[in-house]
């Protein structure tokens, strides 16, 4: 400091301290001063709000509603949910308290492709079929089990089953003093209606004593009579 009595007089040196002192001053009391916050009570205020630190360090992770005490406004939140399915979420649990969060598909209008939109954002409880599984993918994928996974099952299995025969192709002979419903439907030109004709026709005047009295059943003419005759006895 020794070339600044050379450079400087007292009276300048003191005045250069003084500015020194006043920066330092303005660093550290900076963002208190202009906040018109004062240091002891900034300090005291932060301690007596720890939650805004959590909340800091929450703010990446997604939301977790809990359908069974969520406000309207939050259910307003959840993707596919507007005011009035969030209103018939709330009078729902109202009546009936939510047990699982597949309980949703009870609301008009939420099924299972809106269910899933809404896991991600959902806080699930009790023992849901249709569930976001964090283990096998971190981003959230939704994995589906139980009905989801059963309709699809199904579906396949429908798809797989060999369709029917044309009744034209079919070649079983039909008692029809005897024959049900099912079994009537398989002949040419009988469908359940008329089926139903021949059961009511022989309870009201007993068996048939040939086949071409299936003619006297209201529906039944001779050009129908002739196509199935190959295939009725009594």
């Amino acid at each position: 400091m020794k070339f600044l009595k050379n450079l400087l007089t007292s009276q300048e040196q003191a005045a250069l301290l003084a500015i020194c002192a006043l920066t330092l001053l303005g660093l550290v009391g900076g963002r208190f001063v202009n906040s018109g916050t004062p240091l002891v009570a900034a300090a005291a205020q932060e301690a007596k709000n720890p939650e805004l630190l959590t909340q800091a360090l929450e703010e990446d992770k997604p939301v977790q509603i809990d359908i069974r005490t969520a406000s309207k406004e939050e259910l307003t939140l959840l993707p596919g949910i507007g005011e009035k399915r969030a209103d018939l979420i709330i009078a729902h649990r109202k009546a009936k308290p939510f047990q699982s969060t597949d309980d949703l598909l009870q609301i008009k209008g939420i099924g299972e492709k809106t269910l899933a939109k809404m896991l991600p954002s959902l806080l699930q409880f009790g023992s849901p079929k249709l569930r976001v599984s964090e283990s096998s993918d971190p981003d959230g994928v939704l994995e589906l089990e139980g009905s989801l996974k059963e309709q699809e099952g199904a579906k396949k299995s429908r798809e797989k089953k060999p369709a029917k025969a044309p009744k034209s192709e079919m070649t079983n002979v039909v008692n029809i003093n005897t024959a049900g419903l099912s079994e009537l439907c398989t002949l040419p030109g009988i469908g359940e209606v008329k089926a139903q004709a021949i059961i009511d026709y022989r309870k009201e005047n007993g068996n048939f004593e040939s086949v071409d009295d299936i003619v006297k059943v209201k529906g039944i003419g001779p050009k129908t009579l002739e196509k199935m005759r190959h295939r009725l006895k009594i």
